[in-house]
């Protein structure tokens, strides 16, 4: 009898210790979107505001990518200052030759986008046109015109975007004057901001936040680097399938599969899809591969690069990341999708952290 209440408590003590775990892992995920709502419902609500985070937010990731190269140098005894102005230059110069070889081919690839969406039109109303043959009654009529509305709409939308940022790009040309100097300031005076930061919280609480910081900025890094080499990878090979099935606007296609390949679960689905369209254009044979060529593609970055490059940097429940995904997206469109999964990494990482050094 002693051995049986023995066990008993070591059972009821096993199953109340899974509890806490269970409870402490809902509070985890229940803060991590609250918090990511809260600030995106900010965002969504200024439209200055969102600007300014867009330049942070790109400065920051350029500056998170070129970190490790900064380092390097400092090591080899050159000053962090100077390394940083000397690594800023060579992106600048880096960056403007790619858009001096690119932009005659985005040109000419712009100025065909409109006879493309001709051609797809022509394509959807032959598909509707087949549709009509086995209506059979009027919610079917009815089911058939608003899709044909609603993928006009969509197409037309996907264009325009594309037109006018193409269109557009000397307008925003204090973006490009903005960035680099707000990229130098996070490298040069990393140590410094990161002070200022600290001292807004008692002297006695810096140590575990400190320590709370650089954990974050390990594990957000990991992330961010592995998701801009995963993205430069699947945009090149996206490139040299679509020019080995001779399918158009292969460099457009390509740098638009590889801008969405950063969303987790969807992305690779958005990114597919103008290619495929445009190779159905050409025949159906050709849509055919694309789609068999970019499903293999993304299961060997899924199954193989990913793991590999990544590794446990997000390490969070995938319905978690779809629901970051769809309040990101709904407050701030693509850039709200691309933010939500490396805030919500860092909440994460925060709350264990906080949880470890405080409690």
């Amino acid at each position: 009898m002693p051995k049986k209440g023995k066990y008993s408590d070591i059972i009821k003590i096993v199953e109340d210790d899974v509890m806490n775990i269970s409870k402490n892992s809902a509070a985890k995920y229940v803060l991590i979107i609250a918090i990511f709502t809260a600030v995106a419902l900010l965002v969504a609500k200024s439209s200055v505001l969102r600007e300014m985070l867009y330049l942070i937010f790109i400065s920051f990731l350029i500056a998170y990518t070129l970190k490790p190269i900064e380092i390097k140098m400092v090591n080899a005894g050159v000053n962090k200052k100077v390394s940083a102005i000397i690594i800023i230059g060579i992106l600048i110069l880096l960056v403007v030759s790619t858009f001096a070889l690119l932009i005659p081919s985005l040109f000419k690839e712009s100025l065909k986008l409109n006879a493309t969406a001709a051609s797809i039109q022509t394509l959807i109303d032959k598909f509707y046109a087949k549709l009509k043959l086995i209506q059979g009654n009027r919610t079917m009529h009815l089911l058939v015109n608003n899709l044909n509305r609603r993928i006009d709409g969509e197409i037309a939308s996907v264009f325009v975007k594309i037109f006018d940022f193409l269109m557009n790009m000397g307008e925003n040309i204090l973006y490009l004057v903005v960035i680099p100097i707000i990229t130098y300031y996070f490298l040069a005076d990393d140590k410094c901001i990161n002070e200022s930061l600290l001292s807004a919280f008692p002297v006695n609480s810096r140590k575990p936040i400190r320590k709370i910081c650089c954990h974050a900025d390990k594990i957000l890094g990991r992330y961010i680097a592995s998701q801009l080499i995963l993205s430069a990878l699947v945009g090149i090979a996206t490139f040299f399938i679509l020019i080995f099935l001779k399918v158009e606007f292969p460099i457009i296609l390509s740098i638009l599969n590889a801008f969405f390949n950063i969303i987790p679960y969807f992305g690779p689905i958005f990114g597919a899809l103008p290619a495929i369209v445009i190779a159905l254009i050409k025949s159906p044979q050709t849509a055919l591969w694309t789609a068999v060529w970019l499903y293999l593609l993304q299961q060997i970055e899924g199954n193989i690069l990913s793991p590999k490059v990544t590794g446990d940097s997000i390490d969070m429940h995938p319905l978690i990341v779809i629901l970051l995904l769809i309040v990101g997206g709904k407050v701030s469109g693509f850039i709200g999708m691309v933010l939500a999964v490396p805030f919500g990494v860092v909440v994460k990482v925060i709350y264990e952290d906080l949880n470890y050094y405080m409690f």
